[in-house]
């Protein structure tokens, strides 16, 4: 009985960023994936972002769009002006403050959220957060006219003793339909810290990717203890050597930028945090927009959403955070950076 009141509510996340193959059984459901379920909301959300992608662009040059859709990302060097950046930089580092801590693997991850009330406190994040370049690129990529969340999220790079791997190290996709986020480079990136991985234009459905992708839907879909790979439960799902040969992917592109640089990528597209060498460490501001694949509009009023949006991500965020606090995955300090 409880399954069946619930069955409603899981009909309605199928045309929601609902992806896990697990919490429900609709989306997990075996037959309904051999019969293409997967596929579908894989391809409907595609044609609908690239049908926002064309309303919205006249926020961006001809040169920029072609960029990401052609890569499935935009790199802009020296985004900020020198002393403008040195700015924020000096105020990111000088932070004293509380934040979050999450272990994966043997990468120590620390996270500020800055959401509206963090942000008054630190006048160049704002400064920052309201850059109207930077508006106009995240609006535009996200395909919903959409202002993204913002952190500050300083990797600490095999800072402790762990025998487990970074799984953000493995090749992977994070969800079925395009979806952005955003790296502002506080340090100078190269392999020594862990730099961002992507393989150009893998977003993009060709048919040996809709293959590839209805073969791990059915992987992902296998009753419990016979998953070949946890992830796969999540709707993360990893790509090998093998996987990147059949879609006949193009080489990875290895993202050894500069500090002031700015990187926005579409991460439907196959994609890694790079390796690093000994106990490094990486700066960024992170920033993700995310939203409803399925709604064929984008937001009139970008900022009045942004602000409700937070306002449920930072509860949501909230009990997910209080599952790995839980587990012992995740603590918070008040030191600040180190």
């Amino acid at each position: 009985m409880k399954k069946l009141f619930k069955l409603p509510y899981w009909l309605l996340l199928v045309f929601s960023w609902e992806k896990s193959f697990r919490n429900n059984p609709i989306i997990g459901n075996y037959w309904l994936n051999r019969c293409g379920l997967h596929v579908a909301r894989l391809v409907v959300a595609h044609l609908l972002f690239r049908f926002r992608l064309m309303l919205l662009s006249p926020l961006l040059a001809k040169q920029d769009r072609q960029a990401f859709l052609d890569n499935g990302f935009i790199l802009k060097p020296n985004f900020l002006p020198e002393a403008d950046f040195a700015a924020l930089k000096q105020e990111l580092k000088a932070y004293n403050g509380p934040i979050s801590e999450t272990l994966e693997g043997d990468t120590l991850t620390q996270r500020l959220f800055l959401d509206r009330a963090k942000a008054k406190l630190l006048p160049q994040c704002q400064r920052f957060i309201n850059n109207i370049a930077l508006s106009k690129l995240m609006r535009y990529c996200s395909s919903k006219n959409r202002l993204p969340l913002f952190y500050v999220e300083n990797l600490k790079f095999h800072s402790l003793d762990a025998t487990a791997t970074d799984p953000q190290q493995d090749l992977h996709i994070d969800t079925f339909h395009p979806c952005i986020k955003g790296w502002f480079f506080m340090d100078d990136v190269d392999d020594r810290n862990g730099p961002h991985v992507c393989i150009p234009g893998s977003y993009r459905l060709s048919w040996r990717r809709l293959r590839w992708e209805y073969r791990q839907s059915l992987l992902a879909s296998r009753p419990v203890g016979q998953d070949a790979a946890a992830r796969y439960w999540d709707g993360s799902f990893r790509v090998g050597p093998d996987d990147l040969d059949f879609m006949q992917c193009q080489p990875p592109k290895v993202f050894c930028v500069p500090a002031n640089t700015l990187l926005i990528s579409n991460v439907h597209g196959i994609h890694r945090r790079g390796d690093a060498q000994g106990q490094a460490t990486r700066m960024v501001i992170w920033m993700q927009a995310r939203d409803n694949p399925f709604n064929p509009f984008f937001t009139p009023c970008p900022r009045l959403t942004a602000r409700a949006f937070e306002f449920f991500w930072r509860r949501m965020m909230a009990k997910r955070e209080q599952r790995l606090a839980k587990n012992g995955l995740l603590r918070y300090t008040d030191t600040g950076f180190y």
